[in-house]
């Protein structure tokens, strides 16, 4: 593996690829707030390699190229995807690493009608998902995507909205 290659696993290829999916499919969704910084909300949001992590999860095989990554995700099916993104999306507020880094147990709703539990330790930020037989994410890169009316922090894993 090449320098270059290893250090684009930590980028969101693969995100991007599912939310301009789930749009071609469905221009009228909610992920389309994602697209747009006028719209209030903190993104959970995950690179390359978490989704790799979570095809191994779901496949038990290990997929090589981000191409192939994604084609596993869409085999999910577009609702599937979309379900999947609204759950990394915590509507009408900003949550900064410092608001974060003081919000331990804080239920926080998502845009896909469930719940993220923050677990914060020192000054390491965990979250807490449906699937209770996963590792939970943890929070690698924060406060990006500043200068608009939303934040992204980057996660290691792909939060789960349901036990799978």
């Amino acid at each position: 593996m090449t320098p270059e290659h290893a250090s684009r696993r930590y980028d969101f290829d693969v995100l991007t690829e599912a939310v301009l999916a789930v749009l071609a499919a469905k221009p009228g969704s909610p992920v389309k707030a994602l697209t747009q910084g006028g719209t209030a909300l903190t993104a959970f949001v995950p690179n390359d390699r978490a989704f790799r992590s979570l095809v191994t999860d779901l496949t038990g095989k290990r997929v090589a190229s981000e191409r192939a990554v994604f084609a596993a995700v869409a085999k999910l099916g577009i609702d599937t995807v979309e379900t999947v993104l609204l759950y990394h999306v915590v509507p009408g507020a900003t949550l900064t690493s410092a608001q974060a880094l003081k919000s331990d147990d804080a239920r926080l709703k998502t845009a896909q009608g469930g719940v993220l539990v923050v677990d914060v330790t020192g000054r390491a930020i965990a979250l807490r998902d449906r699937d209770r037989n996963d590792t939970d994410p943890r929070v690698v890169a924060v406060d990006l995507n500043k200068g608009n009316r939303q934040i992204a922090h980057a996660i290691d894993r792909v939060l789960r909205p349901a036990d799978l």
